[in-house]
């Protein structure tokens, strides 16, 4: 009876140890889906950053580049500046002096020095002599409309 009742006991501790194994396990395997899981939403986690990372590399190297682009171009535009305030500060000077050289046309409304410096490189027959004149020694009308003729 006693060995009886000790095989019981054994049996019910062993059956205890089982079923607690048992439980073990499929605890540590619910834990371990759990991380698996875990793990692979950190890995797409991980793998939407990088993507991230890429595309704003591209962005920022594309930005650079029309950024270092602008600035050429203003830099250029500053260049183009710089040089027609030299031409108008040039222009500025040779109209002085020819008014200064020219005293007898200073006081009309548009003094023949000043009328020469403009109109110089602009007008193609500078003494305005046009073909077909009529007969009455009038040029004849220029049919460019925006010549006003």
């Amino acid at each position: 009876m006693i060995l009886s009742k000790a095989k019981a006991a054994g049996l019910g501790a062993g059956l205890l140890l089982v079923i607690a194994t048992g439980a073990l396990i499929y605890w540590l395997n619910a834990e371990r889906d759990k991380l698996t899981a875990r793990v692979a939403t950190q890995a797409q986690q991980l793998s939407n950053a990088a993507q991230a990372n890429r595309e704003n590399l591209l962005a920022i190297s594309s930005l650079q580049a029309s950024i270092q682009w602008r600035d050429e171009r203003a830099l250029e535009r500053q260049q183009r500046e710089a040089q027609r305030e030299t031409e108008l500060n040039q222009t500025r000077e040779q109209l002085r002096k020819a008014m200064q050289d020219a005293p007898d046309c200073v006081n009309q409304p548009w003094p023949d020095a000043v009328f020469d410096i403009m109109r110089k490189n602009t007008v193609r027959d500078p003494n305005r002599v046009r073909s077909g004149a009529g007969a009455s020694g009038l040029p004849a009308a220029d049919t460019n409309t925006r010549a006003g003729g």
